[in-house]
């Protein structure tokens, strides 16, 4: 009977790995799916985004703390994991409609009330997902009675589910069947698990009651007690602090697509599974090591390779041909770039410089988060199970131990993303915080004691903390450096602004030959420049077609769109919502946006696009979209067929919509599903309910505010500008094309929409 038990053990804790690495990538597939369906009705703000996040992750650390109190006092441990799985399963299932119902009611509401629908929306889910890790370290240690193990185990595997969850979901399913296709196939896997959890309960089960001696774990020496719970939510704090400055950085780098996003979140956790599996791996048979030491030896380490990862990076991308990588991606409009991949054979061809461009132009997405991220999330992963073990003062009190930890680690994240967000990031700027970071890493040091004089830190120790520091000073990037040798903004007039939204940089040109006097960098992405002859052009053309007075324009730019409509005498009111308030304030110093600010005309408004017309009824002659380019991140929420329709409400009788970017087959088509007149004229497109009929507007008239070179550039322009297609013919262009949808966003994971084209359709 003993020995079927002891064969028994292995297969239960085999299976209990497997279900936690699926409930791991389920929870990933719904947070990415959920997140980015919240935004549709609250907006993409930076204040909407932090509140999903904290929201999200205060339900998993209450869950964290209810599922530590359940472990301890529930006897069927099992059952109750079984209903934890089904019921998210059934939540899954019904959390679309759920959310559609809710978000109809409250869309573009205030963000209290916004608050409270989020909570509404994602605190049963969330809480039940936070119950499975203390839930299972208590059924886990009940088998192999080791709770560093345990936890180590467990977090890597869930962990590394995670990871594997938010690549499949950006890069497949959502890509290729789209974002209800997460939902279910999400809460599909809970159903399976849930069968499988229920079919355990058959198999041999140990003594859940009491978990006996865990193997040195209580008479540990060197017990942090109820200091561990400070130490986790400190570190909980900087781990958070840390990836939003990583994700700012790289970014810029790799501009901000959805699928940028999820491989450096996929990075990020990968590393903290590596990491929380080393440290059981590297404590094992050697008992002698002391576990707090090693804790606060691994935040020493997280801060000192943060310095020199971004003080190497800095100098090596301005002094050393390491350079050329950084000028590579951020030249780069798409990440990643997929030419490789879909290049039907071709890439045999290519030359071998030729071919390293198309490789690094596909993984850069990859390279730049192994640089930065990989090594000190290592060192985070390893940090929890150790510190968890840290904590752990009683027998038997695994489930509450690890809840209470999770759950300290949750608020320190939530209170290091908004104060990071909010504070450090707008105060500080990218470089002073990362600095601030890994000095408070660096002295974690004073908790190395030695065995003479207890919580005293050594001469040798002190001196080497404190050369540390002073060479960290001396020789960390200023505020501002990084960006502006990404930008390769040396030796020019630039401005850069870092706010709550992101990085704005403008940068002048004074050579009378230069192409462009002014450029304008949203987030490392070229946004606009002066002159903009383009802008006044298709002003001219639209005004053609439109007697409009009253004007929305979506996304500001660098100004020229904004300034074009204000130049017409028969406007009367021109409403800007502009998403970034850092954006406005960098374009206040440069005069000629100073001058289109004065317009008393000109009411300018930051927030969403779409969550602005969700809460506003007013109605419009010309809304004017120039906001996002279509493959980035929640770009979809202002080209979805849901969104023109929002945006058909809001336009007077004869009024039109008109977008300032062409060439878009899947636009033209999603245009279409919604109005009944679309045209391409190059430049752009025009759609509306109403036959476009030509005005009497006057260019001559339009023009004469201009000076003659300003005039000359413009009409050379203008002089191009020709309809490519009508509504019959856009028809027939984009038959075979799909429509984007608010849950079918095929322009913003554009891999799907490739695939099809160049394979599916190569031979037609």
């Amino acid at each position: 009977m003993k020995n079927a038990m002891r064969n028994s053990i292995p297969a239960q804790t085999t299976l209990i790995k497997a279900v936690f690495f699926f409930s791991g990538f389920s929870s990933l597939l719904y947070q990415v799916v959920w997140q980015r369906m919240l935004t549709t009705y609250y907006g993409v703000g930076s204040v909407s985004i932090t509140l999903i996040v904290s929201v999200y992750m205060l339900g998993l650390g209450l869950g964290a703390l209810i599922g530590g109190f359940l472990a301890e006092w529930i006897k069927e441990k099992i059952k109750l994991y079984f209903f934890v799985e089904f019921l998210l399963g059934v939540f899954g299932l019904t959390s679309i409609p759920f959310l559609d119902a809710l978000g109809h009611a409250t869309a573009g509401a205030n963000y209290i009330v916004a608050l409270v629908c989020m909570f509404l929306f994602l605190c049963i889910p969330t809480i039940l997902m936070g119950t499975t890790l203390p839930l299972l370290t208590k059924i886990y240690n009940s088998f192999i009675k080791n709770f560093l193990t345990s936890v180590s185990v467990l977090y890597f595997i869930n962990t590394l589910g995670a990871a594997c969850g938010a690549l499949v979901a950006s890069y497949g399913i959502i890509s290729f069947l789209g974002l209800d296709a997460g939902i279910y196939a999400a809460a599909a896997l809970n159903f399976v698990l849930a069968f499988v959890i229920f079919l355990m309960r058959f198999l041999t089960q140990p003594d859940l009651r009491s978990t006996g001696i865990l193997r040195e774990e209580v008479t540990i020496p060197h017990k942090l007690g109820r200091a561990a719970y400070l130490l986790v939510f400190i570190t909980g704090f900087l781990a958070i602090g840390y990836e939003i400055v990583w994700f700012r950085v790289i970014g810029v780098l790799v501009k901000e697509s959805a699928y940028a996003f999820s491989t450096v979140l996929s990075v990020y956790l990968i590393g903290i599974a590596i990491g929380s599996m080393g440290i059981e791996r590297f404590l094992g048979g050697r008992a002698s090591i002391n576990r707090k030491h090693l804790f606060f030896v691994l935040q020493v380490g997280i801060g000192v390779f943060s310095l020199l990862s971004f003080a190497g990076y800095y100098y090596g991308t301005r002094y050393t041909p390491f350079g050329f990588l950084t000028q590579f991606s951020f030249s780069q409009h798409t990440h990643p770039s997929f030419d490789l991949l879909l290049s039907s054979g071709s890439s045999f061809l290519m030359s071998k410089k030729e071919f390293f461009i198309k490789l690094f132009a596909l993984v850069d997405v990859f390279f730049w988060p192994f640089l930065f991220v990989f090594i000190p999330t290592i060192l985070m992963g390893a940090s929890f199970p150790l510190l968890s073990s840290l904590a752990l003062s009683q027998q038997n009190r695994e489930g509450s131990t690890i809840g209470l930890v999770y759950f300290c680690n949750i608020i320190g994240n939530v209170l290091g993303g908004v104060l990071t967000g909010f504070v450090l990031l707008p105060v500080l700027h990218t470089e002073p915080t990362l600095l601030l970071f890994g000095i408070i890493g660096c002295l974690f040091a004073f908790g190395i004691t030695n065995k003479q004089k207890s919580r005293i830190v050594t001469g040798w120790h002190a001196a080497a903390l404190g050369g540390t520091l002073i060479v960290a000073f001396w020789f960390f990037p200023s505020k501002g450096d990084l960006y502006k040798t990404m930008h390769n903004a040396w030796g020019y007039s630039t401005r850069l602004s870092e706010g709550v939204d992101g990085i704005v940089l403008t940068q002048h040109h004074s050579e009378q030959n230069a192409p462009f006097q002014t450029l304008l960098y949203i987030n490392g992405s070229l946004h606009g420049f002066l002159p903009g002859h383009h802008f006044y052009a298709g002003a001219i053309e639209l005004f053609s077609y439109s007697r409009a007075e009253n004007i929305l324009i979506i996304g500001y730019g660098i100004g020229t769109l904004t300034d074009a409509m204000l130049r017409s005498p028969q406007v009367k009111k021109v409403t800007l919502v502009e998403l970034s308030a850092t954006l406005i304030q960098n374009l206040k110093h440069i005069p000629f946006c100073a001058q289109t600010f004065a317009d008393s005309r000109l009411d300018v408004i930051i927030d969403d696009g779409r969550r602005y017309l969700l809460r506003n009824p007013e109605k419009y002659d010309l809304i004017i979209m120039d906001p996002l380019k279509t493959t980035w991140a929640y770009s979809n929420n202002l080209y979805s067929q849901e969104f023109f329709r929002l945006a058909q409400n809001h336009l007077n009788e004869g009024g039109i919509l008109c977008l300032f970017m062409g060439g878009e087959e899947v636009m033209a088509k999603t245009l279409l599903s919604v109005f009944t007149y679309v045209r391409d004229y190059g430049g752009g497109f025009f759609a509306s309910n109403s036959p476009f009929s030509k005005t009497d507007f006057d260019p001559a008239c339009y023009l004469s505010s201009f000076s003659d070179i300003e005039r000359k550039g413009i009409l050379k322009i203008y002089s191009t500008i020709t309809c490519k297609s009508e509504t019959h013919q856009l028809m027939d262009v984009t038959a075979r094309y799909p429509v984007a949808r608010d849950l079918k966003p095929v322009m913003e994971y554009y891999l799907g929409r490739q695939v099809k084209e160049k394979l599916l359709w190569r031979n037609e």
